[in-house]
C-alpha cells in the first residue's frame, strides 16, 4: 500500500513546550518523559562529564586568546619604544613611527573587545556547589514534576532549560508521528510515536489484522470469541478505543465481506440502487461518518427496513450529486450550489 506524503512538521516553540493543546497532549507526555530521562542521575553525570570537556576546551581557547593579547601588547610596547627613541628633528621618521604605534594600539584594543565578546558568549563554568545542586535536582525532579502543586507553567520552565524546540511531523495516512527533540546545546534526537487514527486502514498492522480475521472466521468462532482473540494478540481498534468488542468484529467482518450470514450493513434484502450506509460510503470512497452526518441532516433519500435499519436510495444522478457535495468547498461563493446539492432527488414510485 503506498504511503501518503507526510505533512509539514509542526514546530512547538520553547514557550509552548510542556503546556500544549489537547490535540498534542499525548506527544507532549512523551516529550515530558524524555525531559525526565535526560535529568536522570546517569544522564546528568554524562552531561556533567561533557560539561567538563567543554570547560577544558574553553581553558585551551582562553590560553590561546591570552597569547594573542600578549603578542598585541608587546607589539604596542615595541612601537612605543621606537617612537620615543626617535630624534625630534627627524619628523618624517617620527610621524611613521607614530602611525605604527597608533595602529598597534588600535589592533590591541580590537583584540581585547573580541576577547570580551567571546567571554560573554562562552558557557559559564560550573562550580562544585553548582554540580552538587544539579545532582540533587536529578533525584527530586520526577517527584517535583508529578506533584499536584507543580503547575504547567512550572513544567514549562523546567523543560525550556533543556529543550530548544520540538518538531512534530504527522503522517496523514497512518498513525506514525515523528518527533524531533532539539536540546539546548545542539543535540537532536528522533523519536517515533503512534497517534489515534479514525480508520482501520490507517493502522500499520491493518494487513495483518485482515489476515488474522480471515483465519478466525474460517474457524467459525463467534464475534465475541474473535474479539477476545484479537485483544489477547495485541490488536487494537482505532478512535482511541482500547479493546475490540463483538459488535466491532461484526461490523468489520461485514465490511470486509467475511461474514457467514447476512448482517446489518450487508447487501442482502436491498433493491436496485439501494445501499446500507457502509456500502454507500465504499461506493463513494468516503468515510462512513460522513454518510451518517448526511443522514442526520436529511440530505439522503432514506427508508428503514423491517429491522429498523437505514436503507439509502441513490441512482447514478444521486451518486454524482453526493460526490460533488463531498468535494465542493464550504465557502460563501458556493452557498447557492451547496443548497441545491443538499436536496435529495425524489425516488421514482415503485
Amino acid at each position: 500500500m503506498p504511503q501518503p506524503a507526510s505533512s509539514n512538521p509542526i514546530v512547538i516553540p520553547r514557550w509552548l513546550v510542556a503546556v500544549g493543546s489537547a490535540a498534542l497532549a499525548a506527544h507532549l507526555l512523551a516529550v515530558a518523559a524524555q525531559v525526565l530521562a535526560a535529568a536522570e542521575p546517569a544522564a546528568l553525570e554524562a552531561s556533567l562529564a561533557a560539561v567538563a570537556e567543554v570547560e577544558r576546551e574553553r581553558a585551551e581557547l582562553t590560553r590561546h586568546w591570552q597569547l594573542r593579547l600578549e603578542r598585541a601588547r608587546q607589539e604596542g610596547e615595541r612601537a612605543a619604544r621606537q617612537y620615543h627613541a626617535c630624534e625630534p628633528e627627524n619628523r618624517l621618521v617620527a610621524r611613521t613611527l607614530e602611525h605604527r604605534w597608533e595602529e598597534a594600539l588600535r589592533q590591541q584594543q580590537q583584540l581585547e573587545e573580541e576577547f570580551a565578546r567571546w567571554q560573554r558568549s562562552a558557557p559559564s563554568r560550573l562550580s562544585a556547589a553548582d554540580r552538587d545542586a544539579v545532582r540533587a535536582l536529578a533525584a527530586d525532579l520526577p517527584a517535583v514534576w508529578e506533584a499536584d502543586t507543580t503547575t504547567p507553567a512550572d513544567r514549562q520552565r523546567i523543560a525550556r532549560l533543556l529543550l530548544e524546540r520540538v518538531a512534530v511531523t504527522v503522517d496523514k495516512g497512518s498513525e506514525r508521528v515523528d518527533v524531533q527533540l532539539h536540546w539546548v546545546g545542539g543535540l537532536v534526537r528522533q523519536h517515533t510515536l503512534a497517534r489515534p487514527v479514525s480508520r482501520y486502514d490507517q493502522q500499520a498492522d491493518y494487513p495483518r489484522l485482515v489476515r488474522r480475521l480471515r483465519q478466525l472466521c474460517q474457524k467459525r468462532l463467534s464475534s465475541s470469541a474473535i474479539a477476545a482473540r484479537l485483544n489477547g494478540e495485541g490488536f487494537r481498534p482505532p478512535k482511541r478505543t482500547d479493546r475490540f468488542t463483538g459488535n466491532m468484529v461484526l461490523r468489520l467482518t461485514a465490511e470486509l465481506g467475511l461474514t457467514r450470514r447476512p448482517r446489518h450493513g450487508s447487501p442482502v434484502g436491498l433493491g436496485e440502487h439501494e445501499y446500507r450506509p457502509a456500502g454507500l460510503a465504499r461506493k463513494l470512497g468516503i468515510v462512513r461518518d460522513t454518510v451518517r452526518r448526511w443522514l442526520r441532516a436529511g440530505w439522503l433519500n432514506v427508508r428503514r427496513d423491517a429491522d429498523g435499519h437505514h436503507v439509502i436510495w441513490a441512482d447514478a444522478d444521486e451518486l454524482c450529486r453526493l460526490r460533488e457535495l463531498h468535494r465542493l468547498p464550504r465557502t460563501w461563493a458556493n452557498k447557492d450550489r451547496l443548497a441545491e446539492l443538499k436536496k435529495p432527488k425524489q425516488r421514482p414510485a415503485r
